[in-house]
C-alpha cells in the first residue's frame, strides 16, 4: 500500500526537477531566425551525437530549459546530418551550444558541458553580456546623434561633451571607426571653439578701441 502511495508522488515530483525545452523543428535556420526576431528572441542551435546523454539531461534540468524556453527559439541539430550549419558556425563537436542573435551573427558557445548550474550560469552570462552590449550601443549612438545636432547648431561645447561620452562607450564596443570619428569631432568641436573665442576677442578689442577712440574724439572737440 505504502509503494502505490509513493510511486505516484514519485511521478509527480519529477517535472519539478525535471523541465522540457521547446525545440524548434523548423530545418531552415533562416525561417528560424525570422520567428526569433519577430518575437524578440535569439536563436540556441543545440549539436549533439549519440554519446550526448548526459547534455541531453542537462538541458532538461528544469532551470536550464524554462530559460531556454523564455529566451531562445531553440534547434536540436544531429551532428552527422546537419553539417551545413556546423561548417558555417565551425561545429566540430558535440555536445556544442551555440547562441545566435536573431540575424544569425553569434554572440557565444559552450562546448562540453558537464553540469546545469555551471551551464545556466555560463548561458545566462553570455545573454547579459549581449544585453549590456545592445544597451550600451543605444547610448552610445544616441550620444553620437544629440552630439551631431549641438554641432550643427553650432554649439559646439555641448557637442564635444557628447562626442566624449559616445567615445567612450564605443571604445568599450571596439568599434574603431566610431572612435576615430569622435576624435575628429572633438578636435572640429576644439577649432571652433578656439575660433569663437578669437571672434568673440576681436569683437571687444575692436569695441573697447572704439570706446576710447570715442572718448578721446569727445575730449578733442571740447
Amino acid at each position: 500500500m505504502v509503494k502505490k502511495c509513493i510511486i505516484p508522488i514519485i511521478l509527480l515530483l519529477i517535472p519539478l526537477v525535471n523541465g522540457y525545452v521547446n525545440w524548434v523543428y523548423e530545418t531552415d535556420l533562416n525561417t528560424v531566425c525570422e520567428m526569433a526576431k519577430a518575437e524578440n528572441k535569439l536563436v540556441l542551435l543545440y549539436v549533439y551525437d549519440e554519446w550526448t546523454e548526459n547534455a541531453d539531461r542537462i538541458l532538461e534540468d528544469s532551470k536550464v530549459s524554462e530559460y531556454i524556453n523564455s529566451h531562445f527559439y531553440a534547434m536540436k541539430l544531429y551532428k552527422f546530418t546537419s553539417k551545413a550549419i556546423c561548417e558555417a558556425y565551425g561545429i566540430e563537436k558535440a555536445p556544442t551550444v551555440v547562441f545566435l542573435d536573431a540575424y544569425g551573427e553569434e554572440i557565444g558557445r559552450i562546448e562540453g558541458f558537464s553540469n546545469a548550474e555551471d551551464f545556466y550560469n555560463e548561458m545566462k552570462e553570455t545573454i547579459e553580456a549581449k544585453e549590456f552590449r545592445e544597451k550600451l550601443r543605444d547610448e552610445a549612438y544616441e550620444a553620437l546623434t544629440n552630439a551631431d545636432s549641438l554641432y550643427a547648431k553650432g554649439k559646439y561645447r555641448g557637442s564635444k561633451e557628447q562626442y566624449n561620452i559616445a567615445l567612450n562607450k564605443f571604445k568599450q564596443l571596439g568599434e574603431k571607426e566610431k572612435e576615430e570619428y569622435c576624435k575628429s569631432k572633438i578636435s572640429d568641436a576644439d577649432l571652433k571653439i578656439q575660433l569663437d573665442l578669437l571672434r568673440y576677442g576681436l569683437i571687444i578689442f575692436v569695441a573697447v578701441v572704439a570706446f576710447f577712440a570715442l572718448i578721446y574724439y569727445i575730449s578733442a572737440k571740447k
